[in-house]
């Protein structure tokens, strides 16, 4: 996901709509970033903020990892 749509993501997660959102991102722009943040889409920027990422699982047993720690907690599998 690129920075400005992270951003982005992260203004319409603190209340923004998603037009006031890109207006607000837009005012600390110069024009080459602003040209590629008016690119992104509407629904591309919904999509984005409705999205989970992925819950890092275990490879052998399949147990939910914490994204810190690189040792499952029930078998002790290392994860790379």
């Amino acid at each position: 996901m690129s920075r400005h749509l992270r951003r982005l993501c992260a203004l319409v997660a603190d209340g923004f709509g998603v037009e006031e959102a890109r207006n607000e991102y837009l005012a600390s722009l110069d024009a080459d970033d602003g040209l590629a943040v008016l690119q992104i889409s509407h629904d591309e920027i919904v999509a984005a903020t409705t999205a989970r990422a992925p819950v890092p699982r275990c490879d052998r047993c399949g147990a939910r990892l914490s994204r810190k720690r690189h040792r499952c907690s029930r078998c002790g599998l290392r994860q790379m």
